[in-house]
């Protein structure tokens, strides 16, 4: 008996030694602190760039076990739907220092949560818990460490009621310098403090991120932004699909409130909203604290629009008091129009309003000015305690920061052109990307570089693009985006040189010409713009140096994928590399690549990380915050022809198609047919009845010979028929599928 026990005790000692070493005890400061000079190169590269290790827990995917304090408790983050969420820091003085913090994120498990202890645990609670850590999203570089608990381990509260460190007193700039996406993210001091808590003072409300959740954005004295992230239940309106109950008392700030005390947790976000960098994410009741609001300045116009050397620009905008919840703004003092002339100094004019109204408009003119000046303005708003409004440019995200551009125009001379180049509408000397014609009605001329054999007729979403563009010339502002009803831009393909008039505006920052009324073809079968070879560092996550190439034709050679993923839950786009950031790639044209590993199924070519693509070439666009290329047909992809390989280069006499091997075949056979000029080809199979059952190939093509693998796995034993048409070239042939 005394054997048996000894016997058990060694066991037991043994399993304990095997479990120390299974989840070794590490501190969060060894999970998360990074090198310094990874940190700084990570920094340097910045959030586009596809070496995102640079800035991940030196601990990735490592199992440990830790003790540590509870600074957010189960159910007060809206991670996780059910609340099985929370954030520690380290105990004692370890937890006053950077890299001490970590967000703890169970998954989508069942009962294990609360038989683990989680619901009974408070803040100021030390508690003793194991688990692996991870990092979401991968292969980003703005990803956040988490800790992910074993559901099978017990979580022990080791003491309660144990102080917690202050929060850190610190400013915008140790986290985003400017605005992002066009302002650069501080991952060398940023990372530090991730799953944090941290203090800011005296801020401005700038503008909403998302209106449907009640995030916004503030601003420090220098323009420099953050935005706020919705974490937690008391400042949101709505998470996602699933609608929370936030504080009743809660009421999303306007654009001009004053923040005295901003507190909370640092973030990161994916998707969509990567760009915008760190995130602030306020979870208590107090951690805003709101001073006065300061007066709008809203719905400029400038009539008009188009400036000619006889013309008086008047410039008009709503200019009131405003207030949100219980802050109530002060009256208005001062009412400004501020202009310059080619850059020289800034002069100042008075706005006037016609009657004296809470909702009054307000109206300045600026003189007459020769053909070929330029003029950028601004308005300013002060009220009676001093504080003020500015209302700088157009832009989607930073109307009221200057650092990202001013309202312009320039003087045109319209005897001397009567009809607009697209330079004309698209050149910008600022990074907001907004034409200086946003509003007014007319005719401008190009080549056609996607029709409706390029491009889907009706957009994905509103975030994605469709026909037409139009580009004259390969120097930079010479492309643009054109919509209009299909009933007269049916009429244009391809290499069409037309003129079209209609209504200049911004589509979510993206300038194009819309509604058009009139289109005139003036000539047909010119050969479009040659791409221009550029890096994928142009574009990085948005910056001035991209938005020249706006609705242009570009190519990139040596494409690397660098993320199948980028954005949560999209499977429209992914992400390649030929230098130090990479660029998205947005699924909108008439080609067969694909991120969705079932769709091989059907012929489509599936992208995969690290998949070397070659050149790949398309048309420059922009949305959510980033520029985007968009390839339009498997011509754009010359080095990988989707759904089919491209065998050789060498030139075809003639059009051909083979008989598929192995036939009969169970259930992938290979179809090889050679293209002997560039030709629209479309590759179909039909069953006895001549019902089509596949498409293979429906797309322009490259001179070359091409074999396509055709999977039937979903179809039934029997004859079916594969028909190649390319212009004049058609042939049908027979293969047979026994399973």
């Amino acid at each position: 008996m005394k054997k048996l026990l000894l016997v058990a005790l060694v066991m037991l000692a043994i399993g304990s030694r095997a479990f120390a070493q299974n989840y070794p005890m590490k501190t969060l400061l060894q999970i998360q602190t990074i090198n310094k000079d990874s940190l700084a190169k990570a920094d340097q590269l910045g959030i586009g760039s596809p070496q995102w290790r640079l800035q991940t827990s030196p601990l990735k995917d490592s199992l440990v076990t830790v003790v540590a304090l509870v600074t957010v408790p189960p159910h007060y983050i809206t991670y996780t739907a059910t609340g099985k969420t929370m954030c520690l820091v380290d105990t004692g003085a370890n937890g006053y220092k950077p890299f001490s913090g970590i967000l703890v994120r169970y998954g989508g498990w069942d009962g294990s949560f609360d038989e683990n202890g989680y619901n009974s645990i408070q803040r100021g609670d030390i508690i003793k818990i194991r688990g692996k850590i991870t990092e979401f999203p991968t292969s980003n570089m703005n990803s956040l460490t988490q800790f992910e608990p074993d559901t099978m381990y017990q979580i022990s509260i080791l003491s309660s009621n144990n102080p917690l460190p202050p929060p850190a007193k610190l400013q915008i700039s140790d986290f985003n310098q400017g605005v992002n996406p066009n302002g650069h993210v501080n991952i060398i001091t940023g990372e530090q403090y991730e799953s944090k808590e941290v203090l800011f003072t005296n801020l401005t409300v700038v503008g909403n991120v998302n209106a449907t959740r009640g995030t916004f954005s503030v601003a420090d004295a220098q323009g420099n932004q953050l935005s706020d992230y919705d974490w937690s239940y008391y400042y949101t309106i709505g998470h996602g699909s699933i609608i929370v109950p936030g504080d009743p008392n809660y009421v999303v700030p306007i654009a001009g409130a004053h923040i005295d005390t901003l507190r909370g947790y640092i973030s990161t976000s994916s998707g969509s909203e990567a760009s915008r960098g760190y995130r602030i994410c306020p979870i208590f009741p107090g951690d805003i604290v709101y001073g006065g609001v300061a007066p709008a300045v809203q719905s400029h116009r400038r009539y008009p629009v188009m400036v000619t050397p006889d013309s008086t620009p008047q410039i008009s905008a709503r200019v009131f008091r405003q207030s949100f919840g219980k802050v109530i703004g002060d009256p208005l003092t001062t009412i400004s129009l501020l202009y310059s002339i080619n850059d020289g100094a800034w002069q100042t004019v008075v706005m006037t309003a016609p009657q004296a109204a809470k909702d009054s408009l307000y109206y300045a003119s600026i003189p007459q000015q020769a053909g070929g000046t330029r003029v950028k303005y601004f308005i300013r708003v002060e009220d009676s305690k001093g504080l003020s409004t500015i209302l700088a440019n157009s832009s989607f995200l930073a109307p009221n920061d200057t650092t990202q551009g001013f309202f312009f125009y320039n003087v045109i001379d319209r005897k001397a052109r009567p009809v607009l180049s697209i330079s004309d509408i698209q050149t910008t000397p600022y990074s907001n990307g907004r034409s200086s014609l946003i509003g007014t009605v007319d005719s401008v001329g190009g080549i056609v570089t996607a029709d409706t054999s390029s491009l889907r007729l009706s957009q994905i979403s509103s975030f994605h693009t469709n026909p037409y563009y139009i580009q004259s010339g390969t120097a930079p502002f010479s492309g643009i985006w054109v919509t209009g009803p299909d009933s007269i831009m049916a009429k244009v393909a391809n290499g069409d040189s037309i003129i079209v008039t209609g209504y200049i505006n911004e589509n979510f920052d993206v300038t194009r010409v819309e509604n058009i009324t009139k289109m005139r073809i003036v000539s047909r079968k010119n050969p479009l713009p040659q791409p221009l070879n550029l890096k994928t560092e142009v574009f990085g996550a948005g910056t001035l140096t991209g938005e020249p190439y706006e609705g242009m034709l570009v190519s990139f050679d040596n494409m690397v994928v660098t993320d199948i993923a980028p954005v949560f839950q999209d499977f429209t786009e992914f992400e390649a590399s030929n230098s130090s950031k990479g660029i998205r790639i947005q699924l909108d044209g008439k080609h067969r690549v694909s991120i969705t590993p079932g769709d091989s199924a059907t012929g489509a070519f599936v992208v995969k990380a690290d998949m070397n693509l070659g050149t790949v070439k398309g048309i420059i666009y922009y949305s959510a915050q980033r520029y985007k290329l968009v390839p339009r047909t498997s011509a754009d992809f010359p080095n990988l022809v989707l759904g089919v390989h491209k065998t050789d280069d060498v030139m075809p006499k003639d059009f051909s198609i083979a008989q598929n091997y192995p036939n009969p075949f169970n259930p992938s056979t290979t179809i090889r047919f050679t293209v002997a000029r560039t030709q629209f080809v479309t590759l179909k199979v039909y069953d006895l009845l001549g019902r089509e059952v596949a498409t293979m190939v429906n797309e322009q093509m490259n001179p070359g010979t091409y074999s396509m693998q055709w999977n039937a796995a979903t179809l039934s034993s029997g004859v079916y028929f594969y028909r190649m048409q390319a212009g004049d070239f058609v042939r049908t042939m027979k293969l047979m599928l026994l399973k």
